[in-house]
């Protein structure tokens, strides 16, 4: 694979261009990790809806029945279910760390291991999140570890 990077001092829009065959699964999940940084969710705060760029949330959590975005420092409430989100950002960099929350890998800062087998990811913006056993392999293998 071959990446070139030409500087257009013309223009302030990014526009990539991939060559290869339609039909190749590498040329595929470049497509799809690409849809991620135009994507969007629909936030609400304080009766105010807002379209949020999945490249700026942290993380998604479920409290009370209620699905939350966060952002570096704010909250928004969002209409999807956690199960839905984790269908439908399968293709991006987040990922189900727990019961209750889906985060964003390229927000993680650092993470370590805890106590039985589980971890804890400090993102970013400070927070620390608990990451469950049954997805410690997950995680990994998202951020190309073993």
């Amino acid at each position: 694979m071959k990446i070139i990077v030409e500087d257009n001092k013309f223009t302030d829009d990014i526009e990539v261009v991939i060559k290869g065959p339609k039909s190749d699964d590498t040329v595929k999940e470049i497509y799809k990790s690409l849809l991620y940084f135009q994507s969007t969710i629909i936030g609400k705060s304080l009766e105010r809806n807002y379209n949020l760029s999945l490249n700026n949330i942290y993380y998604f959590e479920s409290v009370d029945n209620k699905t939350f975005a966060y952002d570096k420092d704010k909250v928004f409430e969002v209409n999807q279910r956690l199960y839905q989100l984790e269908l439908s950002l399968k293709h991006t960099p987040f990922l189900r760390v727990n019961k209750n929350t889906i985060i964003n890998t390229r927000k993680i800062m650092s993470f370590k291991h805890t106590i039985n087998g589980r971890m804890e990811a400090t993102l970013k913006n400070g927070e620390k999140m608990k990451i469950s056993r049954n997805y410690v392999a997950d995680l990994k293998s998202k951020l190309g570890g073993e």
